[in-house]
């Protein structure tokens, strides 16, 4: 453990603001840990929006939580985008008072339209920022704070020409720890069983909330997959909504799985699977290419400018993983490309390479260390223009 900055000066303080989805708040609090192990005195405070995940999973993680009333206002019209911009202006001179009474030294938005407010106060009092930015399309609240923003910090080089010249660094997507150091109890095999006597392990989840298409899919691929059943081992995660039909389907085609609602205990799946079939949101896909393992990746077809669609599409044109997309998502194709894997231990090794070669496990080390350099270089190691 390293201690930063001189001890006799006032521990550092950043406020990590944003979240909303699990997508935007779990690379946050993987980055908020990094911090914590670098130096036990920094104080972290997240800031998001009520309602919000964070809302929910912050508190019991240990951190301070600020909540600002805001919503989006992308797609919303008429008198719902008059009330958004409403709460947008209130909460913006709310984010001011708060950080006047917190005096962070830094402030870094993590996505989603909550971190707006606060990363755009910070800018205005002249404290140091940066943004996450974990999709290869950046949404429209990134776009427009990266345009004040003194670092941008990408997950994918294709997210570099939507931001100014020289602030936005390639980094990746901040993955939690336990997920990269995996379950000690468990040792991944990788290419494929031939030869060996486990399973061949198929994870199966939607995102933190499950998904109705990629169960129904995953399901109808089963009616081609009898054959191999004895030798597939099923993890799949269903969602609050599936769990029920999920399970009734499998007793009713007499076949074995592991269901879930929701995994808490993600790196002791990741770590015995040798397939995932999955959603393609930028989480995922960290901690997919983090620890190289195959996939299979439904893009949501709903997300905002469809950008699961460029996330999947800039593994699959490297060949680190298989993109169905929803529109030609069907049992038989789902298990057409379940059974080459199967069958194809040199063909799961190959695609293995490859989504480990795109993975950045040290993304959050690196974004720690790069933001702490930023906010050392004024003022003594003082970067805020707030009075300390």
């Amino acid at each position: 453990m390293r201690k930063i900055g001189d001890a006799k000066k006032r521990p550092l303080k950043i406020v990590m603001a944003g979240g909303g989805t699990g997508g935007h708040l779990f690379p946050a609090l993987a980055l908020a840990a990094e911090f914590k192990r670098m130096d036990t005195g920094i104080a972290i405070t997240f800031a998001g929006a009520k309602g919000g995940l964070e809302e929910k999973i912050v508190p019991g993680m240990g951190y301070p939580l600020r909540l600002l009333d805001v919503e989006g206002i992308k797609r919303k019209s008429g008198l719902i985008k008059v009330r958004a911009l409403a709460k947008a202006a209130r909460s913006s001179i709310e984010a001011i008072g708060m950080l006047r009474e917190i005096r962070p030294d830094g402030v870094i938005g993590c996505g989603s339209y909550s971190s707006a407010p606060v990363v755009a106060a910070a800018r205005l009092l002249g404290i140091k920022t940066a943004i996450l930015e974990q999709n290869a399309l950046p949404g429209l609240t990134n776009k427009l704070l990266g345009k004040t923003v003194n670092r941008i910090y990408i997950s994918f080089e294709e997210a570099r020409s939507h931001f100014p010249g020289g602030r936005a660094i390639l980094t990746g997507n901040p993955v939690r720890r336990d997920i990269l150091e995996g379950d000690p109890g468990l040792k991944h095999t990788g290419a494929g069983f031939e030869g060996r006597k486990e399973k061949f392990t198929v994870l199966v989840f939607g995102g933190s909330q499950g998904a109705i298409a990629v169960n129904a899919a995953f399901l109808d691929a089963t009616e081609y997959l009898t054959d191999l059943w004895n030798g597939l081992r099923v993890i799949h995660q269903t969602g609050a909504e599936g769990i029920e039909n999920v399970k009734a389907a499998y007793r009713r085609k007499n076949l074995k799985a592991e269901t879930h609602v929701f995994i808490s205990d993600m790196a002791a799946a990741y770590a015995g699977a040798d397939l995932v079939v999955c959603r393609a949101g930028a989480t995922s896909i960290a901690e997919i290419t983090a620890l190289g393992l195959a996939s299979v990746l439904i893009p949501y077809p709903f997300a905002a400018d469809d950008h699961q669609t460029v996330n999947a599409e800039c593994l699959a044109s490297k060949g680190a993983a298989v993109m169905i997309a929803q529109d030609k998502l069907t049992g038989g194709s789902l298990a057409t490309v379940i059974r080459k894997f199967y069958s194809s231990p040199k063909e799961l090794k190959a695609m293995r390479v490859m989504s480990k070669a795109m993975g950045r496990p040290k993304a959050a080390e690196e974004i720690a260390e790069n933001f702490l350099k930023l906010i050392a270089g004024r003022n003594g190691g003082r970067s805020s223009g707030l009075e300390h």
